[in-house]
């Protein structure tokens, strides 16, 4: 979806964004400039290594600081939601307990300890699998891809909050400029399947305190682990797609920190990350440029949507739409001969989702759910409550239609021939409409309650509050670790 109008820096999710100062070019790349970078893509892959090696968390402006901080509090709670999401937690918790591993870094909501990989696998899984997570711009799953492995190499490494703050402002920044230089993505590729795995080195590496040249070696290791299918949309497997991202990301700087050698120039390389993947190439102005006195974080420009409901990004627009629908014009689903959606999205229909868990990426599912229960939440997308009788029985009267233009729009046609309508331009969370501090922390809340107590919530969340105060992530890691009453 086109994003046109969006107000810049200073609202995205509702922070003011700001830049901050790195050294000056010449001491940061050594006599690679970020111009000669951005416009060949010679030294790409080194200029990222060094920048990602030389970065330090006193770069960071308090606005920066804050809106990192936003994203990770978003990204625990969903994370810990997630961990309850059955049967894929279960099934991916078993899996990975089963496979062993020595035990240093904990497997959120369900009690024990695995490796650094294993454990960043089932986390990011978890942090994925319910679609909640924030979105970039252009859309990607950045959180779910770098904060895994941040964290499991933070608990195992002893890092402080500090660096876990570093850490994955970094490793958004590498998968949001891979994401936003790259032209020509096959359709049939999952893009965070693709960006992620160097996001993930990237934050590992980071967690690690890896050398330049060492970060060099992880990001080629991590780019040849690359993949995720659109197919799988719809189905767990697509979880595992930033899943595997965290965990490649993981492995790839342990490797390189042992010694294991990649291309140390993979992304320019021929028949290497950009050639391969990007049929029209990589904008490397983009991916590499501004990387010194001008950077300023992605974290904050162009910033980031807080998802409303726990579905695909381009549902949040009709969803909210269909629910203003209700609740402004009174629409009372047994009075509704019809109700029309109109998105931009052309990938948003699937008028007969085969799982609650498919109903994530269908308008109509979201749609007749707004309608019918007034509410969009982590239940609505049970296989309980897609296959109950209202739902059953609603959804045909659910159709799609493309909408020209932003947003979406809602029309209800009811039983005597009135017509009502509600469209949504920027919904609640969006940058364009962000959400307000307390409804951040509702949100967090609402999510972490589903794994932990009331008393562990508001624990963690002060941990997380003054995250840049914590000496060390195994303190997170010990809260988030309890296992959840629904994973007994």
């Amino acid at each position: 979806m086109k994003r046109r109008g969006f107000v810049k820096t200073s609202v995205k999710a509702g922070i003011v964004g700001a830049g901050f100062t790195l050294s000056s070019p010449s001491e940061l790349f050594a006599g690679v400039t970020p111009q000669d970078t951005s416009r060949s893509g010679r030294h790409a892959t080194e200029t990222l290594a060094r920048f990602i090696a030389d970065f330090r968390y006193e770069r960071l402006s308090p606005q920066a600081v804050e809106a990192a901080k936003a994203a990770i509090i978003d990204g625990v709670g969903v994370m810990l939601a997630g961990s309850t999401y059955h049967p894929l937690a279960t099934l991916m918790a078993n899996y990975v307990r089963d496979m062993g591993g020595t035990p240093r870094c904990s497997v959120v909501g369900w009690g024990f300890k695995t490796n650094a990989p294993f454990a960043a696998f089932a986390n990011g899984v978890f942090g994925h699998c319910l679609d909640f997570e924030i979105q970039g711009f252009p859309p990607t799953h950045g959180t779910s891809a770098c904060l895994p492995a941040a964290l499991a190499l933070g608990e195992e490494a002893g890092r402080s909050g500090k660096d876990l703050i570093a850490a994955y402002v970094l490793g958004w920044e590498v998968q949001g400029r891979l994401r936003a230089g790259g032209t020509g993505l096959s359709g049939g590729f999952h893009p965070p399947g693709v960006v992620g795995p160097l996001g993930g080195a990237a934050a590992a590496s980071k967690m690690l305190a890896l050398t330049a040249d060492q970060t060099r070696m992880a990001l080629g290791i991590s780019a040849s682990r690359a993949g995720g299918l659109t197919a799988n949309t719809g189905t767990m497997m697509k979880s595992t797609h930033p899943g595997n991202a965290a965990r490649m990301g993981a492995e790839a700087a342990l490797l390189a920190r042992v010694g294991y050698t990649s291309h140390p120039d993979i992304l320019e390389a021929p028949a290497g990350y950009a050639s391969a993947l990007f049929s029209r190439g990589i904008d490397w102005d983009i991916v590499t440029g501004r990387l010194g006195t001008e950077f300023v974080p992605r974290i904050t420009d162009p910033g980031f949507d807080i998802k409303r409901f726990p579905a695909q990004i381009f549902m949040q627009w009709l969803t909210e739409a269909a629910l203003d629908l209700r609740e402004k014009h009174g629409v009372r689903p047994e009075d509704v001969a019809q109700l029309t959606v109109e998105s931009p999205s052309e990938d948003a229909g699937r008028p007969d989702p085969t799982s609650g868990l498919d109903g994530k990426f269908s308008a109509q599912y979201c749609a007749a759910a707004a309608l019918l229960d007034g509410r969009v939440n982590i239940e609505t997308f049970t296989d309980a409550r897609r296959f109950a009788p209202d739902m059953v029985a609603m959804l045909p009267k659910v159709r799609l239609t493309r909408k020209n233009g932003d947003g979406a729009r809602a029309l209800a046609e009811l039983r005597g021939g009135r017509t009502v309508s509600a469209e949504c331009l920027h919904f609640r969370g969006s940058a364009g409409n962000p959400f307000t501090r307390e409804e951040r922390l509702a949100k967090f809340r609402y999510c972490a309650s589903h794994a932990l107590s009331d008393r562990d919530v508001e624990r963690l969340l002060g941990l997380l509050e003054r995250l840049e105060s914590v000496d060390h992530v195994s303190m997170l890691m010990d809260v988030m670790r309890t296992r959840a009453r629904a994973n007994q």
